[in-house]
């Protein structure tokens, strides 16, 4: 049974009331005539919780300042979606509103609005976001971070440029993933008297737990979790969640079970996403394809959150004895992001393999053949000799791979179609 099927005697149904601008202090919260409507059980005001990066900076006050469009401010249970729908048409709220930013390019720039003031740490999930601890903001940019999870830079980069016969710098960028589960993030909270059963979709019943011991001051032999099956979480379901928070206030307030699962669109906005990235890129190889030296700076943004950097890719997959990589965390007023399958490698990945592809072109070598030059790795190579057999490489085809060759555009990525092909990034 999904956490969407749990059905429990007398059980209500929770949603949440969610902020429709970006940046702003709330002055004023009038829940009085939702608490008031027919069949409204409890209403719950969140105080001073985002979910991202800790907002340390903020002053005590009653309700939390708002960072992201998407933001949970308060919650309802009631007998209904319906009912509960109804009652949060009724919510009377008066914002202050500030400044804010959205876009990565603008958010690096100076001058721009702050999104927090103060450096920020964050703890990393299960789902393993490699976030370093203790680093430095300057605006709405903090790191970088060395890569010092997996040993750090080496080698000495311009002795390696300097042995180099050819030396290629580009840029790429990745954009932002939502996560999209068939079954949305969501929760069923039985608060019995302090003996708590939390109905979880999750991939990790033991963080739920022990967020949900911690937040509820409870013993963590208090908190039972249960997760039979989960609908899909590919990484983002690692923690309680502020809608988890937030249907544990409105069953213990109301004394009844609470069912609050994320709608489509909730999903979409606040749920957690692949951070973006922007990737600067030096590849210094001789003319055999042996590679000298790579460098690797990364810009991304996990808006409110951190965990945008791209993993250790570059650092790792090809045989380079002269690396190092900055990657930088960018603050924007956007949702948080979460863990999705192998946490800012996807990203790195692209842009090592991107770059690693412009090498095999101005050398003219079969990128698999360079790839078995510089890749130690046994298995990646039998599993490069059994796609190539599968999809019938021998050798790319030169409208493919060659300079000049599409009408519209001046480069085509090695290994598409034309009419799928896209330009450098940088010219």
């Amino acid at each position: 049974m999904f956490t969407a099927d749990i059905q429990l005697p007398g059980m209500l149904v929770g949603k949440m009331f969610r902020a429709d601008i970006p940046h702003a202090k709330i002055k004023s919260v009038d829940t009085s005539a939702a608490a008031n409507y027919p069949d409204v059980f409890a209403v719950h005001v969140f105080d001073n919780m985002i979910e991202g990066a800790n907002p340390a900076e903020q002053e005590q006050h009653d309700y939390p300042e708002i960072k992201y469009a998407g933001q949970p401010i308060l919650g309802i249970a009631a007998i209904s979606a319906d009912v509960a729908k109804d009652a949060l048409q009724l919510i009377k709220i008066e914002y202050e509103h500030k400044d804010f930013v959205v876009d990565i390019d603008d958010a690096r720039k100076e001058g721009t609005p702050v999104v927090f003031a103060i450096d920020n740490d964050q703890e990393g999930s299960d789902g393993g976001e490699d976030i370093e601890q203790g680093l430095k903001s300057q605006g709405n940019v903090r790191g970088p971070s060395s890569g010092s999870f997996y040993g750090g830079p080496r080698g000495d980069l311009e002795k390696g440029y300097a042995e180099a016969d050819i030396i290629i710098e580009e840029t790429y960028r990745t954009q932002v993933q939502t996560h999209c589960p068939m079954e949305t993030h969501g929760v069923v909270v039985d608060y019995n008297r302090g003996d708590v059963t939390v109905y979880a979709s999750t991939q990790s019943t033991k963080n739920t737990r022990n967020e949900f011991a911690s937040i509820f001051d409870l013993p963590k032999s208090k908190v039972r979790v249960i997760s039979e099956y989960t609908g899909g979480g590919f990484g983002a379901k690692h923690s309680l969640g502020n809608f988890g928070v937030m249907a544990g206030y409105l069953s213990k307030k109301s004394g009844k079970p609470v069912k609050l699962m994320l709608d489509r669109k909730e999903e979409h906005i606040s749920a957690g996403n692949r951070p973006n990235s922007i990737q600067y890129m030096k590849l210094g190889a001789k003319k055999d394809g042996t590679l000298t030296a790579l460098s690797q700076v990364s810009y991304g943004t996990a808006g409110v959150g951190l965990g945008a950097g791209v993993g250790h890719i570059a650092q790792a997959m090809y045989e380079c004895p002269n690396f190092k990589t900055e990657q930088y965390d960018v603050f924007t007023n956007a949702g948080p992001g979460a863990a999705f399958r192998a946490p800012g490698n996807v990203q790195g990945a692209f842009a090592l393999e991107q770059i690693v592809d412009e090498l095999a072109v101005k050398l003219n070598i079969n990128p698999l053949k360079l790839r078995d030059k510089i890749d130690m790795s046994t298995i990646r190579k039998v599993e490069r000799e059994r796609g190539a057999k599968l999809f019938n490489w021998k050798k790319p085809k030169k409208s493919w791979n060659q300079p000049g060759n599409c009408k519209k555009r001046s480069w085509c990525c090695p290994g598409t179609l034309a009419t799928l092909c896209q330009p450098r990034l940088n010219s």
